[in-house]
């Protein structure tokens, strides 16, 4: 009896460990929850501020994009102001530049009208005394045309003449016109056969007759007379009494220069008064 009594209670004992073991595992079980809640809540107490930073930085960069914007239509705003000023001042200068043109124009007529009266009141007066402080020549020298003459007494070569001349900052006698052969004509003329060289000549001995600028003589307006009294070639030519001849170059005859005239100064035909009056 007490061996089947122990036997008994040996199993007992058995399955209260074995309860006790289920518990535990059961209560093992149930408690490992507990951890997971634990480890779930850091995390989310951990991303607050970072979500906060985003969210701010969010803000911030919209503030800054509506800066943006409203900068950005602030300058198209400008931009088309200016653009506008621009395309004005554009046309007003337009307009200025045409009336400066205009007036331009109206100056340029104004002093080609100025001109051309100066010269012709110029003109008159010279002709009338002979000379006149108006002359658009050099002192000494003879207006006619559009140029200035002068008929030196000094005898030279034709080759003299032209390098003096030259120094004159003029050239030989060229006659162009029937007007400017006979005022030649008129100047040359001498009571004592005084010959004068003119810019005709035969280069190198040849049979055409050229100017000292290259131009070709014509048979138009005068024709050049052999002189046989000349010795050695004819190949210049010299005016006499209305009359012109081939001479030799080397002969000594008198020069006659010829330059442009200058224009006329206005204001050398003023006229100013005559004032007089006792002096302390």
């Amino acid at each position: 009896m007490q061996a089947k009594y122990s036997s008994t209670r040996d199993m007992l004992d058995d399955d209260e460990d074995t309860t006790m073991s289920l518990y535990s595992q059961a209560s093992a079980t149930t408690r490992q929850p507990e951890p997971r809640c634990t480890g779930h809540r850091a995390p989310s107490s951990a991303w607050r501020p970072v979500a906060l930073i985003l969210l701010t930085l969010c803000l911030v960069l919209l503030i800054g994009l509506a800066a943006l914007g409203l900068l950005f239509f602030q300058y198209y705003q400008l931009s088309n102001t200016h653009q506008d000023t621009i395309s004005h001042m554009e046309e007003r200068f337009g307009n200025i530049s045409q009336q400066f043109q205009s007036l331009q124009v109206q100056n340029t007529k104004l002093t080609e009208s100025l001109q051309h009266v100066a010269e012709k009141l110029c003109r008159e007066l010279y002709n009338k005394a002979g000379a006149h402080r108006c002359s658009p020549c050099p002192e000494q020298w003879k207006w006619h045309g559009d140029n200035c003459y002068q008929f030196y007494k000094d005898s030279k070569s034709w080759e003299d003449c032209k390098y003096f001349c030259r120094s004159e900052n003029s050239t030989m006698l060229k006659i162009d016109t029937k007007e400017e052969l006979e005022f030649a004509m008129s100047q040359s003329y001498s009571e004592f056969f005084y010959f004068y060289w003119i810019g005709l000549f035969r280069p190198g001995g040849g049979k055409v007759w050229l100017w000292m600028d290259g131009t070709p003589y014509t048979s138009e307006l005068f024709h050049v007379m052999i002189d046989v009294t000349s010795p050695r070639s004819r190949d210049c030519v010299a005016i006499l009494n209305k009359m012109i001849f081939s001479k030799d170059c080397q002969e000594l005859k008198r020069c006659v220069c010829e330059r442009r005239a200058a224009m006329v100064k206005p204001e050398s035909l003023h006229f100013l008064p005559e004032t007089s009056g006792e002096g302390d």
